[in-house]
């Protein structure tokens, strides 16, 4: 008679078969050199995916889902994270906390583009983890910080999971602030760590992606796709976008979450409005091939539709790739874009974004350093907290669109601060703790980076404030009108 394995060969079995999965998909994986590349907003936002690679991240989160379900016990909550036993990385008097830099010479990319100043993210993270320090640390703790560089020019599948197999084995941090994470096996590979990810890199995800995570991944200055996709679809009326009869097209990422996204956020508001024909062309980023080819796809599908609107839905760097093609063409459609196509890189760009294609643009903006805006920085409040924190480490910042990087890195240290010391020195210090503290946070906690941002039940990327987002056909971007829900609640 078979004997039945006990919960801890349970766990054991699922880890080495996670693991075997991610090492599958690590060798499957290959890395193009595309022209955009090192677009700075997605921190080396393009790279080949195999369909290898993507079995491989199916099979790794079946196999923690189903396997590595055994090593949850009672007290436990969200995928296996106890409430009772203190995550890793803590002692009585020290955190360790991870810290991912991108390298100097590659954070700007060295494609040609031109990304602005971001100023020393190490000594940014320095003035970070002094100041926490030097106000009681987290919950009565010190953050020990580990800092690793990455180069972002060769990032890759390979070296996503290798950094956080250092992180969460080599070093046992207890949370991670991430920049520029895009690899779902990565995630997982923290996740099945019991380590936070605070993420610093503003790398839209869907909300499905954060439940899949929860408790683990959070991004205190940022909105979720679903949320973002409503609002810019309820910014076009208002700003007469949809005005007479127009031809609306759509081009759309075919992975993320973002067909999804559209379907349920922006289809029902452009009915409501009267259209119902939307023309959609795919966005393929398997590779450097697939992308250019969708592009022109795209361009030559919506010329032959007549389309004289267009709207993106997916990573920034789309709206290039299509610029690239259509305007040499002559064809320049009324663009709708907004934060996640990141506007304050089209403004610095206009070699790629000529200003002819991006003429009456219109969208919704949500992060001032994103979206190219300047006026009134630093604003008061958290903003000018955090600005404050790196002027007294000699860290200075002329713009706030300089700063933008900078004050996503001090909004994740400063929640994961606020978080810990809700939970307090006398209480249990773990990723089950933290997510209930930091959903209870409601709008008492606002990040530097956005609008604004309110926290609840089931959200993990708090940004809830928007503006109207125009482009003033003078080279800039500008807000217009006052501040709305982004989900229209």
């Amino acid at each position: 008679m078979p004997q039945i394995a006990p919960r801890g060969s349970l766990c054991d079995i699922g880890k080495n078969y996670a693991k075997s999965l991610d090492s599958l998909a690590l060798n499957s994986h290959t890395v193009s050199t595309l022209m955009f590349r090192n677009h700075p907003s997605g921190e080396n936002a393009m790279r080949s995916r195999t369909s290898l690679r993507r079995l491989a991240v199916v099979g790794t989160a079946l196999a923690t889902a189903g396997l590595l379900a055994a090593c949850s016990g009672s007290g436990d909550s969200g995928n296996g994270a106890s409430s009772s036993e203190p995550g890793p990385g803590i002692t009585a008097t020290t955190v360790k906390v991870g810290f991912i830099v991108p390298k100097p010479k590659t954070a700007s990319g060295g494609t040609g583009f031109i990304g602005g100043e971001v100023g020393d993210a190490k000594s940014q993270v320095n003035a970070l983890v002094k100041y926490v320090n030097g106000k009681g640390g987290l919950a009565g703790r010190k953050i020990d910080p580990v800092v690793r560089v990455v180069d972002s020019s060769t990032d890759s599948v390979q070296q996503e999971n290798a950094v956080c197999t250092a992180f969460t084995q080599d070093d046992k941090v207890f949370a991670v602030v991430l920049t520029g994470v895009r690899e779902p096996s990565a995630r997982s590979c923290y996740a099945q760590a019991n380590t936070l990810m605070i993420d610093a890199g503003a790398v839209p995800l869907s909300k499905s992606a954060y439940e899949e995570l929860k408790p683990y991944l959070w991004a205190p200055g940022f909105s979720t796709i679903d949320d973002y996709a409503k609002a810019l679809a309820n910014s076009l009326k208002p700003q007469g976008f949809l005005d007479g009869k127009v031809k609306v097209g759509a081009l759309i990422e075919n992975e993320g979450g973002y067909q999804e996204a559209f379907d349920a956020n922006v289809k029902p508001v452009l009915e409501a409005a009267g259209i119902t024909d939307v023309t959609v062309a795919p966005f393929d980023a398997t590779s450097g091939g697939t992308q250019g080819s969708s592009a022109g796809a795209a361009v030559n599908s919506f010329k032959a539709a007549g389309i004289d609107r267009l709207l993106f839905l997916g990573r920034p760097d789309m709206v290039g790739f299509f610029t690239s093609v259509a305007a040499p063409q002559l064809y320049t459609p009324r663009l709708a874009v907004g934060t996640f196509s990141d506007p304050n890189f089209i403004r610095l760009n206009p070699l790629y974004y000529p200003p002819a294609a991006i003429t009456d643009a219109v969208g919704v903006g949500l992060i001032p350093g994103l979206d190219g805006i300047n006026s009134g920085f630093p604003a008061k409040g958290p903003e000018t907290t955090c600005i404050n924190i790196y002027k007294a480490a000699g860290q200075n910042f002329k713009l706030r669109t300089d700063a933008r990087k900078g004050l996503f890195y001090c909004d994740a240290t400063l929640f994961l601060q606020t978080v810990a010391n809700k939970i307090g020195k006398d209480g249990t210090l773990n990723a089950a703790n933290f997510s209930s503290t930091a959903q209870g946070l409601g709008d008492s906690w606002q990040a530097a980076a956005s609008l604004g941002t309110k926290f609840g039940d089931g959200i993990y990327a708090p940004a809830s404030t928007g503006r109207n987002l125009e482009y003033d056909n003078n080279g800039n971007f500008k807000y217009v009108g006052g501040t709305f829900s982004l989900t229209g609640s």
